[in-house]
């Protein structure tokens, strides 16, 4: 073990969901010799799926949250910060600070590492974390604890006076495999199902692609120059993973989150063979249509997969090349689709509304292709846009967004409703002209082929019809059902459930403590 003082502990903030990020840096820090610990806020009635004001405050627990860090006595409070909740997560760092607790606030995540120079103005945080945080967090713990400057740590940036420091990024880390499997009790201590029901994975860091919407398209900017982009987990690996968590936790199924996870025939041949004696699950991941070749798809399905997302975005061919920077043709996504249906591989598909220089025709077109492939699920978004992504340049050229409102997003302070979006506004299409396509997309896939072939001959969509948003959950919920994929909304309101009353009782137990 690294010679030090004392003992460091860090108490990580999670917020609404499973952090796998928080699960990676746990198990590290924790093989050095330093004490984790987590608060968890699920932020109930406030996140940009469910948003109600009033609910939102009978559940709030942000000032239990304070106490249990303070109870905690951490050396160093670290947050993992996205677009969605970075203004709460000032807040919250707001409040730490004013109840007298003197550990250093450190955020890191994509929000922090795409605008660094903002974040750090913020009197709250003490330091932020630009890019991977394993290194860095060790080598801040241990300078902390030995009472030694921090002046020199790569990868973070802190304000001395009013001089910001900017600490150059360090190199990716290259074998994946050095690193311990994530820390699935954080949040398995929390709430059991997060683990057991659904067990998320991470193969890789990385993506091949740089779409112009995406974090990654930021990110691959950031890191340039400091390793390969695209790093994997070898096959043994991944699977000694799967295998010890089938062991301990009695998982039910596997959801892989790496931006892209069958993207390598070699890696996949050898992943699948062991994962099929070893583990056995069913899994989902995302892929792409560039791909999916026969003898990937066989591989897939032969070892388990039963669902793959694809991120379509556009029908468009001009709209993706141009727009969105994706080169894959209709024809590729229709030789994808035609792969699953052959082996029976269920599969879903995005679609971003409101994309720069669209209109009804696009989504028209979109209409068109998805009812050829015929995918099991569609899911429909409107764009997003987040801090320094290429898309935003198109969007002010255009004159879709005004350039006072790029400030807003870097700040956090826009949003956009998703498919459920209850209660939410967007910023920027608030009158939601493709509701109606909406609707019909997510129709789509339990509708005869002439059916809705039907729709766009007589343009049915174009009438005032507009179906309420509870209609819209509820379909939803049944396609999903219908896939066997039920259990992603129903885990949502059995952990509702669960945490209002967890919450209460916290607020409860902290009012008589």
């Amino acid at each position: 073990m690294l010679a030090r003082n004392r003992t460091m502990k860090i108490v990580f903030v999670a917020v609404a969901t499973e952090n796998i990020a928080i699960e990676f840096l746990s198990s590290f820090l924790k093989e050095r010799g330093h004490v984790v610990e987590m608060v968890f806020d699920p932020r109930l009635f406030a996140t940009e799926a469910f948003n109600f004001k009033r609910l939102a405050g009978v559940f709030d627990i942000s000032k239990e949250i304070v106490k249990q860090i303070n109870e905690e006595k951490p050396d160093l409070i670290g947050f993992s910060v996205f677009t969605f909740n970075y203004q709460y997560s000032l807040e919250l760092a707001r409040a730490i600070k004013k109840s007298g607790q003197k550990a250093p606030i450190v955020f890191g995540g994509v929000h922090p590492t795409s605008v660094p120079e903002l974040v750090i103005k913020e009197k709250s945080v003490d330091m932020v974390c630009v890019g991977e945080g394993e290194y860095a967090l060790d080598e801040l713990l241990q300078a902390l604890g030995k009472g030694q400057e921090v002046n020199n740590i790569k990868n973070i940036w802190f304000r001395r006076g009013r001089r910001v420091i900017k600490n150059s990024c360090r190199k990716l880390i290259e074998n994946l495999d050095s690193l311990p499997f994530p820390d699935k009790n954080l949040f398995y201590d929390v709430y059991p199902v997060f683990v057991k029901d659904d067990y998320s994975a991470l193969s890789s860091r990385g993506c091949p692609f740089s779409c112009t919407y995406c974090g990654n398209n930021v990110l691959h900017k950031v890191y340039q120059g400091l390793g390969k982009s695209i790093r994997k987990r070898s096959p043994k690996n991944m699977v000694d993973e799967l295998a010890w968590a089938k062991e301990k936790f009695s998982i039910k199924k596997i959801t892989f989150l790496d931006d892209v996870f069958a993207q390598d025939y070699k890696w996949l041949e050898e992943f699948a063979g062991d994962y099929k004696k070893r583990v056995g699950l069913p899994y989902e991941m995302i892929t792409h249509p560039l791909f999916m070749t026969e003898p990937m798809v066989k591989l897939l399905v032969n070892s388990g997969c039963y669902f793959l997302l694809f991120g379509i975005q556009s029908a468009s061919e001009e709209t993706r090349r141009e727009v969105l920077k994706r080169f894959e043709t209709n024809e590729d996504i229709i030789r994808a689709s035609r792969l699953c249906h052959k082996y029976g591989l269920k599969f879903s598909v995005d679609h971003i509304f409101s994309i720069p220089g669209e209109g009804i025709k696009e989504q028209e077109e979109a209409l068109r292709l998805y009812n050829q492939i015929r995918p099991s699920v569609i899911n429909s978004y409107w764009l997003q846009y987040f801090p320094r992504t290429a898309i935003i340049k198109t969007a002010v050229k255009a004159g879709i967004i005004k350039k006072e409102m790029v400030a807003q997003i870097e700040e956090g302070l826009t949003s956009t409703s998703l498919v459920i979006g209850l209660g939410n506004k967007d910023t920027f299409t608030s009158e939601r002209i493709y509701a109606n396509f909406q609707f019909f997309f997510m129709l789509l896939p339990i509708l005869p082929k002439s059916f809705t072939n039907w729709v766009i001959k007589h343009k049915v969509y174009l009438l005032p019809i507009k179906p309420p948003m509870l209609l819209n959950i509820s379909l939803k919920f049944l396609i999903n059902l219908l896939n066997k994929r039920g259990g992603v909304y129903g885990g949502l309101i059995k952990s509702t459930l669960h945490f209002m009353k967890t919450n209460l009782l916290l607020k409860w137990y902290y009012k008589f403590y």
